[in-house]
């Protein structure tokens, strides 16, 4: 018999945590840091909605979901929309399908992200947005990207000319900085302002996320920032979370006074020799910004961004209305579909940051308001 219990993750067992550990190292697809114990124990920390769902099988326990649990009986990835990546985790070959487990835990719906599915449990999700992850992965040996000679060529004039003007680059790695980390963090919301972007660092819970991070010991999970840095002058950033070998960023910036010179490209050109150096053997750029990431990663992967169902009839009625609504748009034709698909996900982004109506109705204000200058931004 199946069975799923929602469990807080403060109380999980030492048994569960090492059984959710095992599984993790028998998979390299489930490797990543987001995908941990300790990633849910830290969103744990600043949200009272995670919940593991731990999955039984004649009282074994056989595999682990960390989840919000919001209204309606929907779920999503525990710490969306920083939850780049959601898995089942389990051993090789479970044998199990999510609407099962969906139903056993008394969840309707389930939105994945980045959803990591080596063995299958969550079908094959006909209406998911097929997308690719990228990553530097310094264990193949070979660092080499596949910026072609033209743009190498540009890269290193680049280089040159930053390094003429403000003096040699440099890595500050694992940088703690905390003028560093604010002034990371006012550059991006800067950024998010000026381009009509949902202020994805504002809610409260992210920015207490963010500290515990920065002040959680470099033993364990805890926020890893890289500093680019020209003669003196810090350039750009990348912050995000780092547990062993593997670091995942999340946030990118740079000071504008430094846009000449292409900080972003220099960066990633030169980043792996550095993080190779403070033991970084896998730099996980994620999905998005594909036409930079596909060339200055060395490896990809598929994911897909999909709504599942659980096998209660309740949910199963709620898919066929969602089957419908997504048939009639389609129906209507390809710019209407797109419109709309983009719409939802602008205001599903908003919903995983904002927790309270007011906040979501601002937030939903912004997004119409700023809509054209984001457009501006697309165009050019």
């Amino acid at each position: 018999m199946l069975t799923c219990e929602r469990i807080r993750v403060g109380d999980l067992t030492d048994h569960d945590i090492a059984l959710w550990r095992a599984m993790q190292s028998q998979t390299p697809a489930f490797r990543s840091p987001l995908l941990s114990p300790d990633f849910a124990q830290a969103v744990a920390s600043v949200r009272d909605d995670v919940r593991v769902l731990v999955v039984r099988r004649g009282g074994k326990t056989v595999g682990f979901l960390p989840v919000h649990i919001r209204p309606g009986a929907f779920a999503r990835p525990a710490g969306a929309p920083f939850s780049d990546y959601s898995a089942l985790i389990t051993h090789p070959l479970p044998g199990l399908r999510i609407g099962e487990v969906l139903k056993a835990a008394g969840i309707n719906s389930y939105q994945a992200i980045g959803l990591v599915d080596p063995y299958h449990v969550f079908g094959d999700t006909p209406d998911a947005e097929n997308d690719d992850a990228f990553a530097i992965d310094m264990t193949q040996g070979d660092t080499s990207n596949n910026a072609f000679k033209k743009l190498l060529k540009n890269i290193r004039r680049l280089t040159r000319h930053i390094e003429e003007a403000h003096g040699p680059l440099s890595f500050i790695v694992g940088d703690r900085d905390p003028a560093h980390f604010a002034t990371m963090i006012a550059l991006k919301r800067q950024q998010t302002r000026d381009t009509g972007l949902h202020d994805f660092l504002a809610a409260d819970w992210v920015r207490r996320l963010f500290a515990k991070l920065m002040a959680a010991p470099e033993s364990g999970l805890h926020g890893f920032m890289i500093t680019m840095m020209a003669g003196g002058k810090p350039t750009l950033y990348h912050f995000g979370v780092r547990l062993g070998d593997r670091a995942h960023p999340w946030v990118s910036s740079y000071d504008p006074a430094f846009s000449a010179f292409s900080p972003g490209q220099l960066f990633l050109n030169l980043c792996p020799e550095p993080l190779r150096a403070a033991g970084v053997n896998y730099y996980d750029l994620s999905t998005g910004d594909q036409k930079y990431k596909a060339i200055f990663s060395n490896t990809t992967f598929p994911v897909r961004h999909a709504r599942v169902y659980s096998d209660a009839p309740p949910a199963r009625l709620q898919a066929r209305i969602e089957r419908i609504t997504l048939d009639t748009r389609k129906a209507l034709g390809t710019r209407i579909d797109d419109a709309v698909a983009r719409l939802n996900r602008r205001f599903d982004h908003i919903a995983t940051l904002e927790l309270d109506t007011l906040s979501r109705m601002r937030g939903v204000a912004f997004a119409f308001s700023s809509a054209a200058k984001r457009q501006r931004v697309h165009q050019g």
